[in-house]
């Protein structure tokens, strides 16, 4: 039986906090856990392997010879920092996509962000200050029937989902949220035709992005459990109002769907 592996470079754009990292490692190490959980479910034949980077560093992979995937990890930072590893982040994202189409890109919250700035410049697409203030603990995404069809088309002709129950794709999916900024869409059709948008919740609008067997993102956390966000949420609230924090603990702590969003990863 032959073994297909999945190689990854896990561009690490932040360290979690202390708690999480001595519990669980970097982000690139918790994404390393499950996704290789992930490969498992769907089938016998499915092998990750990985290599961490921290790109705030200037780490990159000497050779892309070995790569199959670039993955972008949250971060505290903006996709719009002025800062030169963001801006060389941008610019790698955008090399990648355009000269090494073997190599797919998946991108979480920051992530997500900084891969929707750096490909769809020029296209009215901006990542900003959300109004609407922070998106936290557990919530629901209305995942869009373009994403829905044309993922489950594109999965099935790759032959992944052979040993998977999933005949669909949910209409929602729950996931743990800790995020300020959001990708800021002018019009639907501001995106290139052969991307589509992965769902919204109320809010915010732009919960991810896809391009068939190319670019997956999400603003929402697969990798936080109940453990990672009310750790992470203890530095980041630390001087917010007690009642305040309380609440979003509460949000926190509910079942969320990261084994299937692992799956579609």
């Amino acid at each position: 039986m032959a073994i297909t592996t999945i190689r990854i470079a896990m561009l690490n754009t932040y360290m979690p906090v202390p708690t999480v990292y001595e519990a669980k490692g970097s982000f690139g190490d918790i994404f390393h856990s499950l996704l290789s959980k992930a490969a498992a479910r769907l089938s016998p034949t499915l092998k990750i392997e990985s290599i961490n980077y921290d790109v705030r560093k200037g780490e990159y992979p000497s050779s892309l010879l070995d790569v199959d995937l670039i993955l972008l990890t949250g971060s505290g930072s903006s996709a719009y920092d002025d800062d030169e590893w963001i801006h060389q982040l941008d610019a790698y994202v955008s090399d990648i996509h355009v000269n090494y189409p073997s190599i797919k890109i998946f991108g979480s919250c920051f992530g997500h962000q900084l891969v929707c700035q750096s490909l769809f410049r020029g296209h009215g697409v901006t990542v900003e200050k959300d109004p609407k203030g922070w998106e936290l603990g557990v919530q629901t995404i209305q995942l869009t029937d373009d994403f829905r069809s044309t993922f489950m088309k594109t999965s099935k002709t790759s032959g992944l989902l052979q040993n998977s129950p999933m005949e669909d794709i949910p209409r929602n999916m729950r996931l743990q949220f800790v995020h300020s900024d959001h990708v800021k869409i002018s019009a639907k059709e501001a995106l290139p035709p052969s991307f589509v948008l992965f769902g919204n919740t109320e809010h915010c609008a732009t919960q991810g992005i896809y391009q068939p067997g190319r670019v997956l993102t999400f603003q929402g956390h697969f990798e936080f459990d109940r453990f990672v966000n009310t750790e992470t949420m203890k530095v980041f609230g630390a001087t917010w109002k007690p009642e305040i924090l309380e609440g979003v603990m509460k949000s926190i702590d509910a079942d969320d769907d990261a084994l299937l969003a692992a799956e579609m990863v």
